[in-house]
């Protein structure tokens, strides 16, 4: 259901005149609808009005939907982004996920309730503020310390550089991964980086921990060969723990399995081993700073809803969660 009291401005991207035009057809009473025919026409849209969803699709010629969405992201972060996917490009779904923050993907040929209600979840929150990732840690470090001294009295205010602030690394990082050179990086990582860690070895202890500890606000989880099992525990945290940051770790890339790592999951960025153990420390860094921020703004979260698995859960599992995902978010 959306707000009311205002109408929502939402733009389709599609190379074909027809598939705009439909779903203009569709969507005009209910948001302010505009369209474009490609991603360059779609970045002249958003330069000349505040859109709140776009969805685009991801085959046309001269840029991509992911290419679209990863500008998007930088350019308006707080436009809700959705792409249609009609073709399982590989490597378009992934960069969608760790370069365009897609909020969902739908599959072509649509189906007119599943996108009503997307675009509807996605309208709402695109009212909730965007995340503030241009903080680094740094800063955040920075700003931690300020605070500590504003806390004290005047005769035990110490000078500002013989605060040390809490570092936000020192937040607790879950880690559920078997290839034991792959444990060894990220353990060495957290080590170097002042990071608690809690390795676990299966499902049932990873769900343990991260539902037991308020202080872990990161989970970097392997994909198995049970990758079934996996998406259902990423969800049941998601859904348990709104503010829990996901990363997860394969050995190679899927695109059905990214769809749903972002529908049902909203993993913070899908990742392939060998870890790029730069590109991992970056990732870390900023998916504690979207932890603290959801931490804190509670609302924040329906930026990251996640849908329900259309398969049934395991019964094992899901009694393992209890009251945790009944209780009321």
């Amino acid at each position: 259901m959306t707000n009311l009291n205002r109408k929502y401005r939402v733009l389709f991207v599609d190379d074909e005149p027809r598939v705009t035009s439909a779903l203009k057809a569709i969507f005009r009473r209910e948001y302010d609808v505009l369209i474009a025919n490609s991603g360059a026409d779609a970045l002249s849209v958003l330069a000349s009005n505040e859109i709140d969803v776009l969805v685009s699709d991801q085959r046309m010629p001269h840029m991509l939907g992911n290419e679209l969405l990863a500008k998007v992201s930088k350019l308006y972060p707080q436009t809700m982004r959705i792409l249609l996917t009609g073709f399982m490009d590989k490597k378009a779904i992934v960069d969608s996920i760790n370069e365009g923050e897609v909020y969902r993907f739908i599959n072509k040929p649509w189906r007119n309730d599943e996108m009503r209600e997307v675009v509807a979840e996605a309208a709402l929150a695109s009212e909730i503020p965007v995340i503030p990732m241009t903080e680094t840690i740094a800063e955040a470090e920075q700003q931690a310390a300020s605070d500590i001294i504003q806390s004290l009295s005047p005769k035990d205010t110490p000078s500002p550089e013989k605060v040390r602030a809490k570092p936000v690394g020192d937040q607790a990082l879950l880690m559920m991964e078997q290839a034991k050179d792959i444990r060894h990086q990220i353990r060495k990582f957290c080590s170097d980086q002042e990071i608690m860690i809690y390795g676990t070895q299966n499902i049932e202890q990873a769900v343990a921990a991260a539902t037991s500890r308020e202080s872990i606000g990161v989970a970097v989880i392997e994909l198995s060969e049970d990758t079934k099992m996996a998406l259902h525990t990423i969800n049941l945290l998601k859904r348990a723990r709104p503010e829990l940051i996901t990363i997860a770790l394969t050995e190679e890339y899927d695109a059905h399995t990214a769809v749903d790592l972002i529908n049902q999951g909203q993993v913070f960025k899908y990742l392939a081993k060998p870890l790029d153990i730069k590109g991992f420390q970056n990732t870390i860094e900023n998916a504690f700073l979207r932890h603290r921020f959801l931490k804190n703004n509670k609302k924040a979260s329906k930026r990251f809803k996640v849908e329900t698995p259309r398969e049934k859960i395991a019964s094992s599992l899901q009694s393992f969660f209890g009251k945790l995902i009944s209780a009321p978010s």
